[in-house]
């Protein structure tokens, strides 16, 4: 398949980490006490004692690791995208920054990889449609959760998968360069399912599988510009599958990741940390 930089496989299964523990010790895990945060972040290699990496959350803050699991793994490399499971043990105003960033000294519960990509263009698709259109999918994927955070447009979704199945399903999202939207971005969440698709017929066969990819929305920002409206557009299954509704988000994405709207009360805004939840599931999509 063609551009092998936007197909990047998701076989999405429950509860797979590709981290180890180095540590037997139960308060290594996953307590949700209320004391504890999920955050997106990505990788930074540091000359540290604990950990040869820190995680830069999406916010700027550093989140250095001094208690818990630890990084291993041929997979570990600075840069990747993850999130992050974790109690705050310690802080410090970080020295080089100039606007107030802060680092953490965290005990870290659990850590998983993030699906990171960048968006697709309508105007590349076209170029070979009949391929790249197929290529890209059409197939309903359900969003659970979608913010801004930092550069990147976080998602989390769900799509139903047969039991048992390790069948590969592919995420992108596509932007539409060709049209013209009031100086909006539109952009479309796209998934292609490989024929594992249920019906009316043999939805008893399927379960619900969850997933999450962070897209980097940087070459979406016209040039000469900070921020810009986006509306991010997808197609769902409705609760009686096989029916399917289109559904869509809008906020405006900040280059400097400062919300830009601080008091709307719904649409896609800026969302770096929350607590965790003691029943919240946890989930990992493999990468290949």
């Amino acid at each position: 398949m063609e551009n092998k930089t936007w197909k990047l496989a998701l076989i999405c299964f429950l509860a797979v980490f590709f981290f180890t523990s180095c540590d037997d010790d139960d308060e290594y895990y996953y307590v949700g006490n209320g004391n504890s945060w999920i955050s997106y972040g990505n990788l930074e290699k540091v000359d540290n004692s604990q950990s040869k990496y820190v995680i830069r959350r999406d916010d700027g803050n550093k989140l250095i690791l001094s208690e818990g699991v630890r990084l291993n793994g041929d997979e570990v490399k600075e840069g990747l995208r993850v999130v992050a499971n974790y109690s705050i043990i310690g802080s410090e105003r970080e020295e080089t920054s100039l606007n107030g960033k802060m680092i953490y000294y965290i005990r870290l519960y659990d850590i998983d990889d993030v699906l990171c990509k960048v968006p697709v263009k309508e105007s590349f698709i076209k170029e070979n449609e009949a391929v790249r259109n197929d290529s890209i999918g059409n197939d309903p994927i359900n969003i659970t959760e979608a913010w801004f955070g930092g550069k990147y447009l976080n998602v989390e979704f769900k799509i139903p998968v047969k039991k048992g199945s390790s069948e590969k399903h592919f995420i992108n999202l596509v932007q539409d360069d060709m049209g013209l939207h009031n100086d909006s971005v539109y952009i479309t969440l796209r998934h292609n399912a490989y024929g594992e698709k249920p019906d009316a017929q043999n939805t008893d066969s399927y379960v619900w599988s969850y997933g999450r990819v962070s897209f980097d929305l940087t070459s979406i920002v016209p040039e000469g510009y900070n921020k810009v409206p986006v509306k991010l557009i997808w197609t769902e299954y409705k609760k009686n599958i096989p029916e399917t509704v289109t559904k869509s988000d809008s906020g405006t994405f900040s280059l400097s990741g400062k919300e830009t709207n601080p008091r709307a009360k719904s649409g896609l805004k800026q969302k770096e940390n929350h607590q965790a939840s003691p029943n919240e599931t946890r989930i990992s999509c493999e990468l290949k």
